[in-house]
């Protein structure tokens, strides 16, 4: 969590975003840096409606940068754009990918990296 937060000094820089959401009670939290030029308020609202991380998971119940609570394993069927919820309950929940933005209950701004982002029309090979 953040303790201040300056908008003109924060600008340019990699905001490290995390969301939470819950399905049932279990709970995924994805943590996300996020090269902007934006203040927090647009940067947030943003997040609001990507859920492109289900693009990221490999299959093998490994994430990188994805936290799960009362959650055995999660699967992501591209053809069918649809993620699928095991829980640990033994429950299993299958939503589509749509819709998974319905479930996100809390977006944060956690930290906030020094060094500036790169922007693509300033990147060199």
């Amino acid at each position: 969590m953040l303790k201040s937060y300056d908008p003109e000094k924060a600008f340019g820089l990699t905001h490290i975003v995390e969301s939470t959401y819950m399905f049932d009670n279990g709970k995924v939290v994805v943590r996300t840096p996020i090269e902007s030029e934006c203040a927090a308020g647009t940067l947030l609202s943003t997040c609001v409606d990507d859920s492109d991380w289900v693009g990221d998971l490999d299959g093998f119940g490994e994430y990188e940068n994805i936290k799960l609570e009362g959650i055995k394993r999660l699967e992501y069927d591209d053809d069918e754009d649809e993620l699928e919820v095991y829980l640990s309950n033994g429950k299993i929940w299958y939503i589509a990918g749509d819709d998974i933005s319905d479930y996100l209950v809390k977006v944060e701004i956690v930290n906030i990296e020094k060094q500036a982002c790169v922007r693509k029309d300033e990147e060199h090979d």
